[in-house]
């Protein structure tokens, strides 16, 4: 899971208070947004990547305000989400390409 806190994430939504059924609901959303980011870019997302923690935050923030059923959903945080989750996929990409030729290298 992007490394995010509770914590982080009320701070991001402006939630300053503290309820149980906010807290589980904003966990599930923490997963949800794990879960999304780990079928966009791979199981082994860069978890500290500011641009993943952001992501998640975004994605987090969209299902919290937008718990009904609507389309009011801004098409320009989409386009952001799909550019950084296209980002880190293709960082995750070079790194896996740049240790298989290490491995490479190490086995001849």
């Amino acid at each position: 899971m992007a490394k995010l806190s509770i914590t982080d994430v009320k701070d991001y939504l402006c939630i300053d208070f503290t309820d149980d059924a906010t807290d589980r609901l904003l966990n599930r959303l923490m997963e949800t947004a794990d879960a999304y980011l780990k079928s966009s870019i791979g199981e082994a997302y860069p978890e500290e990547d500011p641009k993943a923690k952001q992501i998640a935050l975004m994605l987090i923030s969209d299902l919290y305000d937008n718990r009904g059923v609507n389309e009011n959903t801004s098409s320009n945080t989409r386009k952001l989400i799909d550019d950084m989750s296209l980002q880190l996929r293709l960082e995750l990409r070079r790194a896996t390409d740049e240790q298989s030729e290490t491995d490479q290298d190490t086995e001849t």
